[in-house]
């Protein structure tokens, strides 16, 4: 018994948590519709990134909901705000939990599990990792596919209503999201 608890030990101390930093990280999302779209950028309210040999192997984020902007038509985020799409004033964050870090390949894989509105899914996407000389960490993803359908948001999906013509919305949204995380 206390062999296995000197090897956990062991195992644990050698795990790094990193706070994120919630000012240099950024978030961006494309929603795309039949005709055209939009774009914008989302906080992190907080999260950390957990580390071993340099690796990432876990991390959490919480994603502030009310910090929400479509950069390119603003008075359109006061709808994705609503109950049409995100209904902020009801999940006023959303979360992303890694479960898995796949390190065999060149880009890392993380796997984990998002929660929108209460609803969590499964998702995994390659990201980029790097390491500064000062021991910083930056871990990059682009065009993390989302589909809405799986968080009940419906509003004008062409998998639920046949009639919309040009003003169907794609039920998938892109994220490219770069955090920076620092001992």
């Amino acid at each position: 018994m206390m062999a296995f608890l000197s090897i956990m030990t062991a195992a644990m101390a050698q795990r790094t948590n990193m706070p994120i930093d919630t000012k240099t990280s950024t978030v961006h999302w494309t929603a795309k519709k039949v005709v055209g779209g939009h774009e914008g950028t989302i906080n992190l309210k907080s999260g950390s990134l957990q580390t071993e040999k340099g690796k990432i192997v876990g991390g959490d984020f919480v994603i502030d909901m009310n910090s929400m902007v479509c950069t390119d038509a603003p008075k359109l985020t006061g709808h994705l705000k609503n109950e049409d799409f995100f209904n902020v004033p009801q999940y006023s964050t959303a979360k992303f939990v890694i479960t898995k870090v796949d390190n065999s390949k060149v880009t890392p894989v993380l796997h984990g599990n998002l929660t929108i509105k209460d609803k969590t899914k499964a998702i995994s996407f390659p990201a980029k990792v790097t390491k500064s000389e000062a021991g910083a960490l930056e871990a990059e993803a682009m065009g993390v596919k989302v589909n809405r359908l799986d968080f009940d948001i419906k509003y004008r999906s062409a998998s639920f209503f046949s009639d919309l013509g040009n003003r169907a919305i794609e039920d998938e949204f892109t994220l490219d999201v770069k955090i920076k995380a620092k001992k």
